[in-house]
């Protein structure tokens, strides 16, 4: 029913913090867009009249397939008479949160097309210190430093819960203050140097990557509802 297609969907954007963060589609079958490839800015300043030379702006086509996301789980007839509320609640508990992180794990470290698969280049858009030292307050403002200013308003940090508050919340800037402030009415995640931190479990590249993004900019579909059959 639709019904218990909502509740899957709203559990796993619960269970799954990525797919609250990256620009989610639902349109059924495969999707095929067009992005951005080399960007230049305009001309600084157009004489009237003159002619006008066309921006040697390139756009890279994107495709995206469809993959299966399944698990089977074997219920007792006690269950399945239980009333129907009890029964889709435990349902969408038993199957949501696996399928939610089956996702979540592929969205973040597939081999192909995670965001953990990109490639990175260290002074480009890539900052690395040792096992042994951990992060240091200059990491994160190198960090941040690598970003443009243009993705500033909607860049958020992505880190797991154990390199959050194993290494980062234990940071301190140069007045003695902490450099995370947790969210302490959600309780989850919070800021880190004024932006946004995504807290995800899923996070395990590399010896506890920090990542710092425009998310929206990760696109994916899902180009048909959750079906649970018998």
């Amino acid at each position: 029913r639709d019904l218990v297609s909502d509740k899957f969907f709203e559990k796993m954007k619960r269970l799954a913090p990525m797919l609250s963060e990256i620009t989610l589609l639902r349109v059924a079958g495969n999707v095929k867009f067009v992005a951005e490839g080399t960007r230049n800015t305009a001309d600084s300043k157009h004489t009237e009249n003159s002619a006008i030379a066309a921006a040697e702006d390139t756009t890279v086509s994107v495709s995206l397939g469809g993959f299966e996301f399944m698990k089977i789980v074997q219920i007792s007839r006690t269950a399945k008479l239980m009333a129907v509320d009890a029964f889709e609640g435990w349902l969408v508990d038993m199957l949501a949160g696996d399928i939610a992180r089956a996702i979540d794990n592929y969205i973040l470290n597939d081999a192909s097309n995670g965001i953990a698969a990109l490639t990175y280049t260290t002074g480009t858009n890539q900052i690395l210190n040792t096992a042994t030292t951990g992060y240091t307050y200059k990491n994160v403002c190198d960090l941040i430093a690598l970003l443009p200013a243009a993705y500033d308003a909607e860049a958020k940090f992505l880190v797991n819960k154990k390199t959050l508050y194993g290494q980062i919340a234990q940071i301190t800037d140069t007045n003695e203050r902490p450099i995370f402030v947790p969210d302490t009415i959600s309780g989850v995640g919070g800021r880190l140097m004024g932006y946004p931190v995504v807290v995800d479990d899923y996070v395990t590249k590399d010896n506890d990557a920090l990542y710092l993004g425009k998310w929206t900019d990760v696109v994916g579909n899902l180009p048909e509802d959750i079906h649970v059959d018998t």
